[in-house]
């Protein structure tokens, strides 16, 4: 996949923190000589804004949505509804980069361990003491981060907000959780396309 979309994410946002209106994905690419390639006309999706390589921002969701739409919404949620940080300035442009994940080939699994570092994505949902927990992590977060599986399965715990079990007994939870049918954990894979700010004006300056 090409970095079309992920320089699409910046005309929405660049147009949000200008007041301006965005073109269209169509537009946009005709007007920058840019090309998509090959994806879904629907999918589940992520959007993750970073500063300087640092996380800055990342939401989607995991319905189905034609890509535009998603990528259009999803570019302004994690870029200004993020909790975990405060809204993306116009000042941070600069230092900003975006990437892109449609999600695909989601399979339960009944063994924690059944997985690839590198290559799926994460998805666990449980209860615990009568209260829901749910958490994600993106193909590439456990390479990224040089994680264990345990180490990845530890984090998705925290991620989802839960803290009752340690690292040592990770596996085990899991493992009890999904024979009790408490849990259930999903693999997934991802399509993924990423540019930087200057990636996005280098695209605009051809337009002209």
């Amino acid at each position: 996949m090409s970095k079309s979309l992920a320089l699409y994410a910046f005309e929405i946002l660049t147009a949000r923190l200008g007041s301006s209106t965005p073109r269209t994905l169509a537009e946009f690419e005709s007007d920058t000589r840019s090309k998509t390639g090959d994806y879904p006309k629907k999918a589940p999706l992520f959007v993750t804004w970073n500063k300087n390589g640092d996380l800055r921002g990342c939401i989607g969701t995991f319905l189905d949505m034609h890509i535009e739409q998603g990528v259009s919404q999803y570019a302004l949620i994690s870029a200004f509804e993020d909790t975990r940080f405060s809204p993306i300035k116009s000042s941070e442009l600069s230092q900003l980069s975006v990437s892109i994940t449609l999600l695909d080939e989601f399979v339960e699994i009944n063994d924690p361990q059944d997985w690839q570092i590198g290559l799926h994505g994460l998805k666990v949902l449980f209860s615990s003491n009568g209260r829901r927990y749910l958490g994600t992590f993106l193909p590439l977060v456990a390479e990224e981060q040089e994680w264990t599986k345990i180490e990845t399965l530890w984090n998705l715990l925290r991620k989802a907000g839960f803290s009752g079990v340690s690292a040592a007994k990770t596996l085990d939870f899991y493992v009890s959780s999904i024979a009790a049918g408490s849990m259930k954990v999903v693999r997934y894979k991802g399509l993924k396309c990423g540019a930087t700010y200057l990636e996005y004006i280098g695209a605009i300056q051809k337009s002209d």
